[in-house]
């Protein structure tokens, strides 16, 4: 209730402010940078579909970008995957190709894998370019592992097991000099 010889006071003000700050929300507003931009091409290229035992895999990519504002990468991430399980069986970096002519626009990248370290089966490969994200995949098929195979999936194992080891035995540390340093 108003006060006696007070003016009223008009809804209309609060009614336009409700109304236009309603329409701010539901009508959509453009906003710049909210899409990505496109990304590069990544080509990837075997040197065999099929592998035998004496073998290695040449992987070659090539990396190009036509409207892309990503900039050119200095490697590309080959992961190596069991078609089977899905399971990761090994990762390398393939370095840019100093053989051929690369401009603003296109680079290429090649790297051999040895035939030792792939296990028997259908693998499937994935470049990944470590910048922008792109990737590329191609399937293979191990007939027969390398000779080395068993040493050196040992010593990815043994590797794997000494940082474990590892990581615990610096925890422990960590936590003795802890306690030695809150001690009085």
């Amino acid at each position: 209730m108003k006060p006696y010889g007070m003016p009223a006071r008009s809804l209309r003000p609060r009614l336009f402010l409700l109304v236009a700050f309603s329409a701010l929300l539901i009508m959509p507003c453009s906003v710049s940078g909210a899409t990505p931009p496109p990304l590069p091409s990544l080509t990837l290229s075997l040197s065999n579909d099929t592998l035998f035992g004496d073998e290695d895999l040449v992987i070659s990519a090539a990396w190009s970008r036509d409207a892309s504002f990503y900039r050119p990468p200095g490697s590309v991430d080959v992961l190596i995957y069991s078609a089977s399980s899905g399971s990761p069986v090994a990762g390398y970096t393939i370095l840019e190709d100093d053989r051929v002519a690369a401009d603003d626009t296109t680079r290429y990248f090649r790297g051999t894998v040895p035939s030792s370290e792939l296990p028997e089966g259908k693998l499937l490969l994935v470049a990944t370019d470590p910048v922008s994200g792109a990737e590329a995949r191609a399937p293979i098929d191990v007939i027969e592992p390398g000779p080395d195979y068993p040493g050196v999936q040992a010593k990815r194992y043994a590797e794997t097991a000494f940082f474990a080891v590892a990581a615990v035995l610096l925890a422990v540390l960590v936590a003795g000099l802890g306690l030695l340093l809150r001690r009085p």
